[in-house]
């Protein structure tokens, strides 16, 4: 399974968390437009979709960064070490975020504290184009909250830095993106009904284990590596043993 794959399925299970941290404005997306207009399915998808436009967009441009990040990290160290603890960093994070999703284990929040202090910055900028009264301001309202504070995202961030590429860092967080679609445009057309669905603990828990089972699978690669590699520390050349004619001079 590659990278891609894995970030996809990251943001695919991870709807229902995304559900909780982005619900509100998707709630609020089309609230303030006229009522003939919110009666029109066909006009409000346009606000939704370019809400998530705006969304995935700053998940791109947040993941080219982070991989450039990476590729100018491993060129400066230049430890295949670094390789090893980045992919282990990133399998430990979705385990984390697994756990958080199935509401076990809440140690994920102490990276969303951290992002927070960036989210002060942001939210008031993003809260000039509320509420919304235009596609653009749609779009951009999107693009801003991004950068909400969210271990799901940090997760898929990881695999970018990881990539070591920007190019690489920014199709990753593309398909985290997309795998985060469906949950948030489903919730755009039945809102009620599906958060209803999605916040019943066994969706949570199914899918919190489907992330953790992802971070195992995301752990054992490098922890293979790193098992074969003490493997080849620990033999021993040997050597063919002394003949008396070794000995003739």
């Amino acid at each position: 399974m590659d990278t891609l794959t894995i970030v996809f399925l990251m943001g695919l299970l991870g709807g229902v968390h995304c559900l909780g941290m982005c619900g509100g404005v998707v709630a609020l997306l089309t609230s303030a437009l006229p009522a003939e207009l919110r009666s029109n399915a066909k006009q409000t998808s346009l606000y939704h979709l370019n809400y998530n436009t705006g969304r995935i967009l700053s998940y791109i441009l947040m993941g080219a960064l982070f991989g450039l990040a990476g590729e100018l990290l491993a060129n400066t160290l230049k430890m295949s070490a670094l390789d090893h603890a980045l992919r282990i960093f990133s399998g430990v994070l979705m385990v984390l975020v697994g756990l958080y999703i199935a509401n076990w284990y809440a140690g994920i929040q102490v990276l969303e504290k951290i992002g927070a202090k960036l989210w002060t910055k942001l939210q008031p900028i993003s809260q000039k184009f509320l509420p919304v009264t235009s596609l653009k301001s749609a779009f951009l309202v999107g693009l801003f909250w991004g950068g909400i504070p969210c271990g799901l995202v940090y997760g898929a961030l990881s695999f970018a830095v990881l990539s070591g590429s920007a190019v690489q860092g920014g199709l990753i967080m593309l398909a985290f993106g997309l795998g985060t679609l469906p949950s948030l445009l489903l919730m755009a057309g039945f809102s009620s009904k599906l958060s209803e669905a999605i916040k019943k603990p066994l969706v949570r828990k199914f899918s919190g284990t489907l992330i953790i089972a992802l971070g195992i699978w995301a752990l054992w690669m490098p922890a293979k590596s790193l098992i074969v590699d003490f493997q080849h520390s620990q033999q021993t050349t040997e050597f063919p043993q002394p003949t008396d004619l070794d000995y003739l001079v």
